[in-house]
């Protein structure tokens, strides 16, 4: 092997070794995880330890005091799709999922890394108003880290 091959492997490994670390260290304990959007606030309290995950989802709306949750899950680390980073969970909720979840079965969140911090990606329902006539939609809905 070329020493110009090695040392882009060595790279390679450092870098992934860090992700992996940065990820662990931001999972150590619960994290609350928040999204303040156009008209509604979510709060999702996660704990991930070794592979399994639990915590809570809630929302609420804005500008009306209509809430929903906390509602309790639990969940397991799976693997990473092919071509994408991040640690991916499997989520389950105890009882009726707070939020709509029809055709996102299994239901899948995923962490990543941003700005050296760990963000909750979940998907969701959401009007998209683009074009001439809205329509819903599959989008990924950003929770960072509270603090």
């Amino acid at each position: 092997m070329s020493p110009t091959r090695l040392y882009e492997n060595k790279t390679l490994s450092t870098a992934v070794a860090v992700f992996f670390l940065a990820i662990g260290s931001a999972f150590a304990k619960e994290t609350t995880f928040v999204n303040h959007g156009l008209s509604t606030d979510t709060t999702v309290v996660l704990d991930v330890t070794g592979k399994i995950a639990k915590g809570t989802f809630a929302s609420r709306a804005n500008n009306s005091d209509e809430a929903k949750g906390p509602a309790a899950f639990t969940g397991k680390v799976i693997a990473t799709p092919k071509g994408k980073k991040g640690i991916y969970l499997q989520i389950k909720f105890a009882a009726e999922a707070p939020y709509d979840t029809r055709d996102l079965a299994p239901l899948t969140w995923h962490l990543t890394i941003v700005d050296h911090r760990a963000h909750l990606f979940i998907p969701v329902h959401q009007r998209n108003y683009e074009g001439r006539t809205p329509r819903w939609e599959v989008s990924e809905m950003e929770l960072e880290p509270e603090g």
